[in-house]
């Protein structure tokens, strides 16, 4: 090599040690306490389980599913989880065949989270202090059976939702003469012949699923790269609100005007579940929210001017939040 080549390589591993170092404080600085204090507000937090479990199950009730109403459904979901629970990891099949058509395993916020931890190969260079890996052992074994229990709390969900979709829309053939027991064909409005058969319901249930529930395979990699920026917690669960949110919608119209052709005959078999799936989502996003806060006001003895007052209080991502008033014995707010 020449002097002027040499003098070239030199400056350009400079450079790349440079930027090696300033990407090494990013990560220590900025991208470490972030995923430290994502863990600690969700897969550490019980009241954030509670929460997981409460919004997955909206979620059903917005595409017209009454939760826990299928007696079925609720054993069948349960059954089916992946933790260290009594009575799961039993139908282990089923839950294999979810994961191959994307229902399972998609918990939106643990996507940012797990994906941040690998980011910061958080606990790995941690673990290089002798002081500190006996710390993160321990951390480590918690944050597993965490993580395990906030992806169950939105699996029940899906898989339950899936199991509903499916049976619904079974009935729903089954009342114009369609059985998949039959092998039966039909066409559908685009003129295609369907092949009636469990495989096809199981794969249009995932279909819903996938579209209409928050899912962290669906979003965006832009949205997902936001996970690497000092600012914002789990941006893809907003981006996947607005998305399921309208697709809940389309979905429900189409169900509405969607024809199936027997014969000579022409059906709407789907009418019914799209006024459903309608009327859950108006009812989860606007009824029951307004509902609740109008309980919490007159049980705690709450005047519009004080709710109003809350909402310029509390922090600036909770002002467009459901707020649901308490008071204590001594009358102070919480």
């Amino acid at each position: 090599a020449t002097p002027g080549m040499a003098d070239a390589l030199k400056k350009t591993g400079m450079e790349v040690a440079e930027k090696s170092m300033v990407g090494q404080l990013y990560h220590s600085l900025l991208l470490y306490p972030k995923a430290t204090s994502q863990i600690a507000k969700t897969i550490l937090s019980p009241v954030t389980h509670m929460r997981n479990f409460v919004s997955a199950g909206a979620f059903a009730a917005a595409n017209g599913i009454m939760p826990m109403a299928d007696p079925a459904a609720v054993k069948q979901a349960y059954q089916a989880l992946q933790t260290g629970l009594k009575g799961t990891r039993m139908q282990n099949e089923l839950y294999e065949k979810l994961l191959k058509l994307g229902v399972v395993n998609s918990n939106v916020r643990l996507g940012d989270l797990s994906r941040l931890l690998q980011d910061v190969n958080f606990g790995e260079t941690m673990t290089y202090q002798k002081g500190f890996r006996g710390m993160m052992k321990q951390l480590s074994k918690v944050k597993s059976i965490g993580q395990d229990l906030y992806t169950a709390e939105d699996d029940f969900w899906k898989i339950y939702s899936w199991a509903a979709e499916k049976a619904r829309m079974e009935k729903a053939l089954r009342q114009v003469g369609l059985t998949k027991d039959l092998n039966q064909t039909f066409k559908n409005a685009a003129g295609e012949t369907i092949n009636l058969t469990d495989n096809w319901l199981e794969r249009e249930a995932a279909d819903i699923v996938k579209n209409n529930i928050p899912n962290y395979d669906m979003v965006g990699d832009f949205v997902k790269a936001t996970r690497k920026l000092p600012f914002g917690n789990f941006v893809s669960f907003p981006a996947e609100i607005a998305r399921t949110g309208a697709n809940i919608v389309s979905r429900a119209l189409d169900d509405i005007s969607y024809t199936v052709k027997v014969g000579d005959k022409t059906y709407k078999p789907f009418q019914a579940i799209g006024y459903q799936r309608l009327m859950g989502f108006g009812i989860t996003v606007a009824a029951i929210p307004y509902a609740t806060t109008e309980m919490f006001k007159v049980m705690h003895d709450v005047t519009d001017e004080e709710q109003e007052a809350i909402r310029r209080y509390v922090a600036k991502w909770s002002k467009n939040s459901t707020i649901l008033p308490i008071k204590d014995k001594d009358g102070n707010f919480k």
